[in-house]
């Protein structure tokens, strides 16, 4: 059976799990906010109005914040969503809105009025990142908060009872709609759970033998049924598996389709699961 990881695993940032996107949303986010609150005394450059200069800017820093996610998720520390962390989501951001703070100082040489003094200076560099951090930090904090609830997950001490080193087993318990027949197996036991008609089936594994065992009920009184255990999870409206049990998955922001010990058919996930999978897969993995 699969031990849970050590640490906190979090989900990906969705500006950086998705790039083109997310620098749309930096785009339209700073350049509205500098159209209305003209914040941090900027000003217009010698080329174009207030809007245009502002326009300038920020397509730009959408088009560098794009290349530069594009090119941090090819290193290997920031390569694998299913360990991402929020230390490592932080580090990402920072390195991003480093990227940032580069572009802008180097930009305004080109595109602002030049002045007696020299902007080659460190003050001014440091001035012009404080400025792209004051703004741009702001849509990245608020879609990593969106993940926040996942700080408080904590799936050890109920995986922990189950069959670990001797301890005693965990037994789940199934009822059927009519209340006139029932299924009992030890939670390990269990591959995934399957809807067919009126019937849920239950896929167990134990003693070299995998059993299809049907049970008169719909998916979502069984997934109620097994709310209080983690490990089981509804990943498409007529599935519910074991996490324990995936060997595999396979597929992208679409969808995926999950390979599970002892089964040769795969296992769908949703759409709208995969972030809530990715999260929870991760506590599982060797």
């Amino acid at each position: 059976m699969k031990k849970i990881l050590p640490g906190k695993r979090y989900p990906q940032n969705y500006l950086i799990s998705n790039p083109l996107k997310g620098a749309a949303i930096l785009f339209l986010f700073s350049f509205l906010f500098l159209l209305v609150y003209h914040p941090l005394d900027v000003h217009r450059s010698f080329y174009f109005g207030f809007e245009g200069t502002m326009l300038l800017y920020t397509s730009i820093c959408a088009l560098v914040a794009w290349l530069s996610i594009i090119l941090l998720v090819r290193i290997p520390y920031f390569s694998k969503p299913g360990e991402w962390t929020l230390l490592r989501e932080i580090l990402f951001i920072c390195l991003v809105l480093l990227f940032l703070g580069i572009t802008v100082f180097l930009l305004a040489f080109v595109v602002e009025e030049p002045t007696q003094t020299s902007r080659w200076n460190l003050p001014t560099f440091f001035d012009s990142v404080k400025h792209v951090v004051l703004i741009y930090v702001v849509p990245f904090a608020l879609f990593s908060l969106i993940n926040a609830r996942f700080i408080f997950l904590d799936f050890r001490s109920t995986v922990n009872t189950i069959r670990d080193e001797g301890k005693q087993e965990l037994m789940v318990h199934i009822s059927s709609s009519l209340k006139r027949e029932s299924l009992d197996f030890r939670a390990d036991e269990m591959v995934f759970a399957m809807a067919s008609g009126n019937y849920v089936i239950f896929h167990l594994y134990g003693d070299n033998t995998l059993k299809k065992i049907p049970i008169r009920n719909s998916i979502s009184e069984i997934e109620q049924q097994l709310a209080k255990i983690p490990m089981f999870f509804r990943c498409h409206r007529g599935f519910i598996i074991n996490l324990c049990r995936v060997e595999s998955r396979q597929g992208n922001a679409s969808g995926y389709s999950l390979k599970m010990e002892h089964v040769k058919d795969r296992i769908p996930v949703s759409r709208n699961k995969i972030k809530e999978f990715d999260i929870l897969f991760a506590q599982y993995i060797l």
